[in-house]
């Protein structure tokens, strides 16, 4: 039996997949502990997991999420003003979680990991969970902060590779604790950890299927690709189930764990879209205030329902393009309406758009006309519902979340690597 340290920082979106591999690595006879913020502590334990805290928590209150969510500087306020200002705080407790581990599996944002994994003794893998994170200058992601961009593909690798050169020295500035912290150690300088350097010599676990993105040849040497890790827990809130079982299937509206909170005025347009259109309707508000004012027959308002079972009963998704609820979406066969914020969610918006199962609506463009009009299309146009179905076949027969911990245990013990 071994002892699995994983490792993640960040939202639900960060959290969920490491819990799901860890449930799976119990459930596989192994011990299992999950590294992270010490407001998860209740949700990790009460699944059955060891829990480790792990700074730094992403900040709660709405102004804050505001300024870290910005659809072009969200990634660099994060990364200059979060993750690398507590990077002595990370590796600090990453090393004391580590203590009795055999394995850490690093998540994204987790950039001390091979050190902490060194000091130790232990092997480390990393995982990443959307193609973006894997800078391909072949299958380039479109970026967040600049999204203009992404057209220059059509010229080949050459534009995009330049890009992440000039990206690999600004980012460089952002990581001098990083590199501080490695020369305190008495390491060389090594790669930047945003690109090259997050990756572990004895491989990357890559958590999205190939019909998603396929395979590139300029991912990072020794990336193996498996499915999204999925995450069932949880049930049904009764009053929604009732909802559910009074009338047709709904459309869902969900900005995820984070954005619900501070976007209130979305859920007010998605009400009187629903309205305008005579459909049933789901909000997952998060911790927002502002709960429109709804027919209840029609529309029902909650703050979180696990989406796995929420989706079974459902006939379209609207949501924010965070790669979970992507997978969510994607596997239960709906074709989507996506408002991208920051981050991820701008490229993977674009992939769903490109294979067929949804349509992309600008953030600064949302009214209750163009948002009527965006599910209207979806609901209507069979190709987006074909297209999103055949994508549910494909990822239902990709490798599963045991596969994906088989093999994170054969890369921890292979000699050859790292």
């Amino acid at each position: 039996m071994s002892h699995f340290l994983f490792a993640a920082i960040g939202s639900f979106g960060d959290l969920h997949p490491a819990m799901a591999m860890a449930r799976e690595a119990v459930r596989q006879g192994h011990r299992a502990t999950v590294a992270s913020a010490a407001g998860y502590e209740e949700k990790i334990r009460s699944a059955g997991l060891g829990f480790r805290p792990l700074r730094p928590e992403i900040p709660r209150s709405d102004a804050e999420l505001a300024y870290f969510f910005d659809l072009r500087k969200g990634p660099e306020r994060l990364m200059r003003n979060l993750i690398f200002p507590n990077l002595p705080d990370t590796h600090a407790d990453l090393c004391a979680a580590c203590a009795d581990a055999d394995l850490l599996v690093a998540a994204e944002l987790v950039y001390t990991a091979s050190i902490a994994a060194g000091a130790r003794g232990i092997p480390w893998v990393n995982y990443v969970l959307a193609p973006n994170s894997l800078f391909s200058a072949i299958d380039p992601p479109v970026l967040a902060n600049e999204p203009w961009f992404h057209a220059f593909r059509h010229l080949g690798a050459w534009p995009h590779r330049l890009a992440y050169l000039f990206g690999e020295w600004l980012a460089d500035r952002w990581a001098a604790s990083y590199h501080a912290l490695r020369q305190e150690k008495g390491l060389p300088r090594g790669r930047n950890p945003i690109f090259q350097g997050k990756h572990s010599p004895r491989g990357t676990l890559v958590l999205f299927p190939s019909a998603f993105a396929p395979p590139q040849r300029d991912w990072p040497a020794g990336c193996r690709q498996t499915n999204f890790p999925f995450y069932e827990h949880g049930r049904l809130d009764p009053r929604l189930e009732e909802f559910l079982s009074a009338g047709e299937p709904p459309v869902v509206f969900t900005l995820g764990s984070i954005i619900a909170h501070f976007e209130p005025r979305f859920y007010e347009v998605a009400a009187a879209a629903a309205e305008q259109l005579g459909i049933r309707a789901v909000l997952l508000t998060g911790r927002n205030p502002r709960i429109p004012a709804v027919d209840p027959e029609r529309i029902f308002a909650i703050d979180y329902a696990p989406l796995s079972q929420l989706l079974a009963h459902s006939r379209a998704v609207v949501h924010a393009g965070g790669i979970g609820t992507t997978a969510e979406t994607l596997r239960a066969g709906l074709p989507a309406v996506i408002v991208p914020f920051s981050f991820d969610q701008p490229d993977n918006a674009s992939r769903v758009r490109r294979l067929g199962a949804g349509v992309v609506l600008d953030r600064r463009r949302i009214s209750v006309r163009s948002l009527a009009a965006a599910v209207e299309t979806v609901l209507k146009k069979a190709a987006l519902r074909d297209s999103a179905r055949q994508l549910a076949r494909e990822i239902k027969s990709a490798p599963d979340l045991a596969e994906s911990v088989v093999l994170l245990q054969s890369l921890a013990r292979d000699p050859a690597r790292g």
